[in-house]
């Protein structure tokens, strides 16, 4: 075997080598609320977006505005380190206004109309951010018009 055959078996099998020999991200739970004018927000999606870029959690309240986020799988927490918020909010799908319809289809719906201020749909607006550190994590957020 030439030595550019051995390179070329040799390279891939260390580069899958390291990558398994890494571990796996490290993450922490991350548990909190939501709340807008001092009442729960029922059915928010939140995602914490790590600044580095790598994998985001997401969650979704309950009737109280409980909410526990997963990166990998459910409830598995955030990433450590420092993060991005945002967090979405709409009322019920609603049959489209005249003009609004896309598609034209009988029973097409819409997104319900947001329930907290749209600012916070968009990490780049939100304004939100949060620091996951190993361990258990707690994270209100009280939004504000």
């Amino acid at each position: 075997m030439s030595r550019c055959t051995e390179l070329f078996w040799v390279f891939p099998v260390a580069v899958l080598l390291a990558a398994g020999c890494g571990g796996a991200a490290k993450t922490a739970p991350v548990s909190g609320t939501v709340t807008y004018k001092g009442k729960a927000v029922p059915n928010a999606h939140v995602t914490f977006a790590p600044e580095d870029g790598r994998r985001a959690a997401e969650g979704v309240t309950d009737q109280g505005g409980r909410f526990a986020l997963g990166t990998f799988t459910t409830n598995d927490g955030a990433l450590i380190g420092k993060h991005r918020v945002n967090i979405i909010a709409r009322g019920p799908d609603r049959p489209p206004k005249p003009g609004e319809s896309s598609s034209g289809m009988p029973g097409e719906t819409m997104p319900g109309d947001p329930v907290i201020p749209q600012k916070y749909f968009a990490p780049d607006t939100s304004g939100l951010t949060f620091e996951v550190k190993p361990g258990s994590n707690r994270a209100d957020f009280e939004l504000k018009d």
